[in-house]
């Protein structure tokens, strides 16, 4: 999909992916909740987990440790051992190198070495060890003589810090006026782990980084405390003490960046019927240049409510604007109440243009999830235990009819969407899938799923 950048769009939606070990590894939001499209902007500043995942999934987890070492985290050594759920915490991280890599972000993309002990003295006062804070990594850059070893791009530092640092960004997440705001220009991240048990914040200024970690000593779980509730409030007090009295400063924005205005939807050049526009910043040569296809004019006849044809007359066509999003999304949007644009009375020519065929599957399995291993319970009837199984068209797919298939036998034969039902739970290995006929008289299969039911 190319370089990804602040303004790419990811849709948050319900994801299954497949481990190393053919299991299915399913993310959640902090919330439960998922939003649809959203740009790299907004999921980076509020914290979506299942978008961090798929960025994790698209780069890989080799590349993403690699540049950990780079930055100063030499716990994430290994990544054979580690998934992708390494980026919501599934790796330990150690606070004083996690700060010192926040601060290679606050400082252009120089690595730091974090000083744990600045003096020890004796107890007459006498220093015994003096080492100096925040000290370079080595060796330096060929031909810098400077010391300084750069492990990121100057403008990639900074667009993370303009993220980070945007309080509209994680207005979704965290509301207006959080704690995370302070009253000067800060860059913060906020993170929790899994059953409560660990929450950081770390975040900082021109001056200064900050990073706390709350948690139990013997590391047991806290009582639903997340990192805004109980790391944030002490970042927050701690910056703003330390910097009393300090100037508010600004950071420095580096030359090789441009502001591009996008389709705050889609994150690509606004079309004519884009409602919302918003500036995003770029690294030069990564600006979008195609138009946003989401918002799409479609001519309607005001007598039946349908599409307009070529037989409408011109007076009774109304041209209505819809968001029309990809197909893996488009149940997602029913469930918001986005409105669909209307089916055509025929299949003659329209007077709006058709969506762009794509190269992908016709029909795809949304559920269950490859790989899912079930146990049943006995202390529930049997008849209540029991998966969704569901497929939808590809994107550029109208279907007229749908047989979902378990174990290569008929389950149920829909004719509308949705195209679903409730299966009840067997023991044994099962492979679902579906076959259909398009609009056009095509047959079309979905890909088979694979899981596994225990007693």
């Amino acid at each position: 999909q190319g370089a990804l950048t602040p303004a790419t769009m990811l849709l948050d939606l319900r994801t299954s992916f497949l481990t190393r070990e053919d299991a299915s590894y399913l993310p959640l939001n902090y919330d439960l909740q998922f939003r649809g499209p959203v740009r790299l902007r907004e999921a980076l500043a509020s914290s979506y987990n299942v978008i961090a995942v798929k960025v994790l999934d698209a780069i890989g987890v080799e590349a993403m440790t690699g540049m950990a070492r780079r930055i100063g985290i030499t716990t994430l050594d290994d990544p054979d051992r580690l998934g992708l759920s390494v980026t919501l915490g599934g790796g330990e991280v150690r606070l004083l190198e996690l700060a010192a890599a926040y601060g290679a972000l606050a400082n252009g993309g120089h690595a730091i070495r974090p000083t744990a002990n600045l003096r020890v003295e004796d107890d007459a006062g006498h220093p015994l060890v003096e080492n100096a804070a925040g000290r370079i990594l080595a060796p330096p850059l060929a031909g810098s003589g400077t010391g300084r070893v750069r492990v990121l791009d100057e403008q990639v530092a900074y667009l993370i810090t303009d993220i980070l640092s945007d309080d509209a960004a994680r207005l979704p997440a965290f509301g207006e006026a959080s704690v995370l705001q302070l009253s000067r220009p800060a860059a913060v991240k906020t993170g929790t782990t899994t059953d409560f048990r660990d929450n950081w914040t770390v975040g900082y200024t021109p001056q200064l980084v900050v990073g706390v970690w709350t948690g139990n000593a013997d590391n047991e779980p806290m009582r639903d405390l997340s990192g805004i509730d109980g790391a944030a409030p002490i970042w927050h007090d701690f910056v703003e003490t330390a910097l009393r009295g300090q100037p508010a400063r600004q950071f420095q924005r580096p030359g090789g960046l441009l502001d591009v205005e996008v389709c705050a939807l889609s994150g690509l050049l606004p079309g004519p019927d884009c409602p919302h526009r918003v500036t995003e910043l770029f690294l030069e040569g990564t600006a979008p240049d195609q138009t946003c296809t989401l918002h799409q004019r479609v001519a309607i006849d005001r007598a039946t409510g349908l599409r307009a044809t070529a037989n409408t007359p011109p007076e009774q066509v109304v041209h209505r604007v819809y968001t029309v999003l990809p197909a893996e999304a488009q149940d997602w949007a029913r469930e918001q109440g986005i409105p669909e644009p209307p089916p055509s009375p025929d299949p003659g020519p329209q007077l709006a243009a058709a969506a762009p065929a794509s190269s992908g599957p016709s029909l795809v399995m949304t559920a269950p999830d490859a790989g899912a291993v079930y146990r049943l319970d006995p202390a529930l009837p049997r008849h209540a235990q029991r998966i969704e199984v569901s497929v939808r068209p590809g994107t550029g797919t109208t279907l007229a009819e749908v047989t979902l298939l378990v174990d290569g036998q008929p389950l149920a034969h829909l004719i509308a969407a949705p195209y679903k039902l409730l299966w009840p739970l067997e023991p044994g290995v099962h492979v679902f899938s579906a076959e259909g006929i398009d609009t056009a008289g095509v047959r079309v299969t979905a890909n088979e799923v694979r899981v596994e039911v225990r007693e």
